[in-house]
Formats: C-alpha cells, sequence, structure tokens
C-alpha cells in the first residue's frame, strides 16, 4: 500500500502534511487500477473466447452425430467412424488446453468434456472394464473409489511377484 502511496504522491511531506494529488495523477493512478483489472479479466475472457469457439465445433460434431442416417454409415465404415472419432478426440484435447481458473470457465469446459466422451462411448465404445475416460477422470471422483483402485492395484502387483517366486522356485 506503501509503494501504491509513493508512486502517486499520497504520501506526508517532511512537516507531516499530506500532498493532495493532482487531477492527472489521480486520472493516472485510476488508469493503472483499471488496467491491471482488465489484464486479470482477460485471462478470464480468452477462455471464453476459446470455449466459445470450442462450443461451436461441438456444435457441428453434435449435428453430425444426432444425424441417424450419418451414425449408420460411422457404423458400417471404419474409416468414417475413424475420422469422426479423431474429430471427437482432437475437440476434447483442445477444451482440456483452455486454461482458466474462473467458475464458468471450469463448469463450461466439464459439461463439453462429460458430452464429448458420451459421444465417444457411442461411436467407439471400449471394452468393459478399460474405459480411457473412466482412468482419466479419477479426480472427480470420491476418495473411497479411488483408494480401492490403489488397494486392487497393488493386490494385483503382490500376486503377481507371488506368482514369479513360485515359478522361481519350482525349477
Amino acid at each position: 500500500m506503501k509503494a501504491f502511496a509513493k508512486r502517486f504522491g499520497a504520501v506526508r511531506n517532511e512537516r507531516g502534511k499530506k500532498k493532495e494529488l493532482s487531477t492527472q495523477d489521480a486520472a493516472l493512478a485510476i488508469q493503472i487500477s483499471f488496467r491491471a483489472y482488465l489484464i486479470r479479466r482477460s485471462k478470464a475472457l480468452r477462455a471464453l473466447r476459446e470455449l466459445a469457439i470450442a462450443k461451436s465445433k461441438l456444435k457441428e460434431i453434435r449435428a453430425q452425430f444426432n444425424n441417424f442416417s450419418y451414425r449408420r454409415h460411422v457404423a458400417r465404415d471404419a474409416e468414417e467412424c475413424q475420422r469422426f472419432t479423431e474429430k471427437i478426440i482432437v475437440l476434447l484435447l483442445t477444451v482440456d488446453a483452455i486454461e482458466g481458473a474462473d467458475l464458468m470457465v471450469r463448469s463450461a469446459k466439464r459439461s463439453m468434456v462429460d458430452e464429448l466422451e458420451a459421444m465417444l462411448d457411442v461411436v467407439d465404445p471400449q471394452p468393459a472394464g478399460k474405459s480411457l475416460s473412466f482412468r482419466r477422470r479419477t479426480f472427480d471422483m470420491p476418495d473411497g473409489v479411488i483408494r480401492k483402485e490403489i488397494e486392487e492395484g497393488v493386490a494385483q502387483v503382490v500376486r503377481m511377484l507371488d506368482e514369479a517366486e513360485n515359478s522361481s522356485t519350482s525349477f
């Protein structure tokens, strides 16, 4: 606060009297404060602008996805299925790369990612238990689920070590 006050001359001089800011200095102080505010807001606005672009791409993909004749074509043609899957994945990566701590940005990203993952599961279903979205999105799950997953992984490693030990002693 003192640095701000010194910068704009609002400090006491040697005799203890407070200097008054000139109208130009006051205007300069207001402009500097406002520009700092704009810079902080511009980060959120940039993220929202990027999200708007991504939403327009999502709208195009959604239109294709909801077109039943196109979806039948995708189901029959492996190349077209691959292209459509790649479109979805590229958009997922684009949305994931958008940075923003603002609540609006985070909630918009979350809803877009959920919709894209649901489309991806329909177009290119993963085998049961091998869902990539389940592994990737563990941060949304309660702690108990994560702990259970870790325990299962540790138990599997222990079984593998036991099997390796038993096979080495049988020779």
